[in-house]
């Protein structure tokens, strides 16, 4: 189970830093070291598992030995046990099975034990430090911050990764897993954007793709903003007005970053690199300034 890290109510920003972004002082070489003896571990677990027995056929005493006994595989090696979600064959029992679309619209299955899920859940908090950061060393995240999450529900990876962060930082996601779990994807997106208009929204995690066609469209009907009877609370005036001013100041039409100030935009895709100035121009946050050391 995971739960919260009391680190985070300390406020102490150099222990939160090297717990989860202290990975960027290690040099390659020492990098590749603990990922050897990650790798030696996990064959120490597995390596006696019907599944494992079939593609390792002694267990290997180091990671050349691996090389050459092991031969490379695609997930189709694997689809037999583990599209049909076959336990049996596996070291450990899973905590949780997770999918992918695949191709053609099958689903590719991935059992997740509970020691990769408690390291997922440190992997998804340091990726949040890093996206809600200007420079390295900073912690601008706190207990409570307001997640708006434009992603795919468990059990794909993406949906399950996000339910890691929430407990861990206590987040306060929107919109609500809870009340939104069986919407389908393009009613939650909606919902989130409603609910963060008067909460506000700290972070926002989505796919690529969609955060550019949504700042496509804002930009194209901010011109034509109508007030409806749910817009005048008085959170949502406030926001409303502020962000009018601040472009009538600056002469232009309203984007999402006047609305949503973010402290961090986490998003993925191919296609990342390519509109990456366009996510920018519409979302307002820069990129991550921080030195990793040559050596």
């Amino acid at each position: 189970m995971i739960t919260k890290d009391e680190l985070f109510k300390t406020g102490n920003q150099g222990r939160i830093w090297q717990k989860y972004c202290g990975f960027l002082d290690l040099s390659l070489r020492e990098f590749m070291e603990i990922q050897e003896q990650l790798l030696m571990e996990q064959i120490e677990l597995v390596y006696d598992s019907p599944l494992a027995k079939k593609f390792m056929p002694k267990k290997p005493k180091n990671v050349a030995e691996f090389r050459r006994l092991v031969p490379l595989t695609t997930y189709d090696d694997y689809a037999p046990y583990l599209g049909e979600k076959n336990e049996d064959v596996l070291a450990v029992k899973p905590y949780c099975w997770a999918c992918t679309s695949g191709r053609g619209g099958t689903f590719k299955w991935v059992p997740y034990s509970q020691r990769c899920i408690e390291r997922l859940a440190m992997l998804t908090v340091a990726v949040v430090t890093l996206v809600c950061t200007t420079s390295k060393g900073e912690v601008n995240i706190r207990r409570g911050m307001r997640v708006l999450l434009n992603l795919p529900s468990p059990p794909y990876m993406t949906g399950i990764l996000n339910q890691l962060m929430a407990p861990v930082l206590g987040a306060c996601v929107i919109p609500p897993p809870d009340k939104y779990e069986n919407a389908d994807f393009e009613t939650r997106i909606q919902a989130g954007f409603a609910i963060a208009l008067r909460t506000g929204v700290d972070m926002l995690s989505s796919m690529t793709s969609v955060l550019v066609k949504m700042g496509e469209r804002f930009t194209e009907s901010s011109g034509q903003l109508k007030f409806r009877r749910d817009m005048l609370h008085p959170q949502i005036m406030l926001r409303l007005v502020r962000a009018w001013w601040c472009c009538k100041r600056e002469g232009r039409t309203m984007l999402p970053k006047d609305l949503w100030p973010l402290k961090g935009l986490a998003c993925y895709g191919m296609d990342t690199s390519i509109y990456r100035e366009q996510l920018i121009h519409y979302w307002g946050k820069n990129r991550l300034k921080i030195t990793v050391p040559q050596r």
